[in-house]
This record gives structure tokens, sequence and C-alpha cells, in this order.
């Protein structure tokens, strides 16, 4: 493969967030994205599909901090709640003689217990104990989606993501977006616990995705980086809390530096434009206006002539290294 097309597959890797270094044909590793695959998905990313949103909102880390947001979810039972089935907790409680507040509350304790031994098969918990017992989502698309595709599109996704693990969901239309919340128990069926980073955030927002297209809603999962965002230091969970005059509020991670946010924008805008660069120079006029387009719209970045060019060919620096402690600058450390 040529140097020009392993650039062009390195900055597909690099602006869409994929995680790993991708390799070649062969036994090693699975075959590199076709040329066309990659060209559509890179064209899907600029289009302007509605993007999904699927957002950890907080942890509940006791049986009673999870009854307090299952209380905040449903309206005290006034909200229709569903289990994984899609089943309603108005139903499952009148079948059980309680109320649905009562029944989602008695569901929410079997979900921040997780898996129960069973007698009859001698099996047991697995893994060690967690501090947290459940996990919030709130699922979302912009305003003007059609609220029974999404629903549907809701509930596919959440069988598809977490079918080993206790789960309950309900759909809020108190802000300009309709969007669902849904609380994960985080130990699955297996006893496994679900620990969730930034690599999985994005597997789920694409797999929502997925799920939204097979329901006829257009959607993409493009990461903010790649459209020119970057965290803003807004924290949701603050407000949450602030909302629901919760006393107790945790600090907010001191991980915003403006400086590091603007660079990260700018080398994805940098990215952008050699790729748009490189399907300007096959001859790929349709590609290459909308990808610079795309740039334009999102980024605060004008590229000066050959800018694009330089900046692929520069070798990557190599990371510096450690030197190790003498025996004396240990003696003095002392």
């Amino acid at each position: 493969m040529s140097a020009t097309a392993d650039s062009l597959f390195d900055d597909y890797w690099f602006v869409l967030a994929r995680t790993g270094r991708a390799r070649g044909p062969g036994a090693d590793g699975p075959e590199r994205l076709a040329s066309s695959a990659m060209r559509q998905t890179l064209l899907n990313a600029v289009r302007r599909k509605p993007q999904v949103m699927v957002k950890i909102t907080s942890f509940a880390r006791s049986k009673e901090g999870l009854a307090a947001h299952l209380d905040y979810i449903s309206r005290n039972g006034q909200n229709e709640v569903f289990d994984p089935a899609g089943d309603a907790f108005s139903g499952i409680g009148g079948h059980m003689g309680l109320s649905a507040r009562d029944a989602i509350q008695h569901y929410g304790r079997e979900l921040a217990t997780g898996p129960i031994e069973e007698a009859s098969t001698g099996k047991k918990k697995t893994g060690r104990p967690r501090k947290r017992v459940s996990m919030n989502l709130m699922l979302s698309m912009p305003a003007g989606t059609e609220t029974g595709a999404f629903e549907l599109a809701v509930r596919d996704f959440l069988n598809e993501q977490f079918q080993a693990h206790d789960r309950l969901f309900t759909f809020h239309d108190d802000r300009d977006h309709y969007h669902a919340h849904v609380v994960v128990g985080l130990q699955g069926a297996d006893g496994r616990w679900l620990n969730p980073r930034k690599n999985d955030l994005l597997a789920w927002r694409e797999t929502f995705a997925a799920s939204l297209e097979r329901q006829g809603i257009a959607a993409e999962a493009t990461p903010a980086y790649s459209r020119g965002k970057g965290k803003d230091g807004y924290r949701r969970d603050l407000e949450e809390l602030g909302r629901r005059g919760t006393r107790e509020r945790p600090s907010p991670s001191p991980s915003y530096e403006a400086e590091t946010e603007e660079r990260a924008i700018r080398r994805r805008a940098e990215a952008w434009t050699r790729i748009a660069d490189h399907y300007a120079a096959a001859g790929d006029q349709e590609a290459a206006d909308a990808i610079r387009d795309y740039v334009a719209d999102h980024y605060d970045y004008r590229p000066e002539p050959g800018a694009a060019q330089d900046q692929a060919q520069a070798p990557t620096p190599e990371p510096p290294t450690r030197r190790r402690k003498r025996p004396r600058d240990q003696d003095r450390e002392r």
C-alpha cells in the first residue's frame, strides 16, 4: 500500500475516533477498510445527519441512591416505566397488588442486588464487589424526531447492548427534545460487571444510531471532536442534582483545559483538510467539496497553502525518554 493511502487511512481512523491502530490484511488482523466503504463512511459523517446522544448522567452507589433516581425519572410513579421485556410497571404492579411506584422500587432493589445465588444450581456471584450498583443513561435525538420510531429504537438498542443486565427505562418530553432515561444494573447475569469507558460510549452511540436507522430515523454517531466540538466544562450531573435539591454534590474533576481542547480540535480540522485534499487530487470533487464545506461549517480553521501537505509529511516526534536516577540523585533526595 502506498504511503499516501496509508496516510489517508490514518487520518480517517483519527477523525472518526476509532480506537487502536488498524492492521493490514493477513492473519495478524482484520482487512483494512475498502476505499469505497471508507469514502461512504466519511460522507455519512459530513452530510449533517442528526447526531445521537448516549450519555451517562450518573451512577447509583446504593439502593437508597437508586430509589431516589427512580422516583425522579418516574415522577414518583406517575410516568410510565418499562421493564426489559417492555412491559409497563403499572400493569406489573396491578398483578402484584402494588402501585406502579412500589413495583418500580421493588424491581430497583432487585436490580441493585445483582444476580442472586441459586441454591439449586450452586451458582455464585463472580468478580469483586463494586461501589456502584447501577448506571443511569440518557438517550436522545434532536427535536422533531418521530417519537414512536424513537421508542422502538430505544427498545431495540437496549435489548442488543444490555441483554445480560437488568434494566428499566422511561421517556420524557419535558425538554425541547423527546428523550429516554435508562437504568442499567452494573452486574450482569453472568456475574460480570460493567465498567464503561470512553470507547464503550462511542460503541453504544454507533449501536444506537444503527437501531434508529432500522426504524427509519436518519442518525449518525460522529464523535464531538470530529465535529469541531470539545468539552465546555458543563456538568449535567451537577445541574440535575441542583434541580432535585440533593444535598450531596460531587466535585467536578479539574480535567478541562481550554488550550488542550483547542489543540485537539485543530488537529482534527487539519486531518479533515488532508482527507479533502486527497480526494481532490484523485479527481473526486464531490467528496472533496463535501468535506471542505463540513470543515468550514464546523471548525474555525483556515489552512495556509501547503500546510496540510506539510503536516502530513512531518515526522512523528519520539516521546521523551525518562532519565534514570543516579545513586547521587537518590541520596540527595533523602
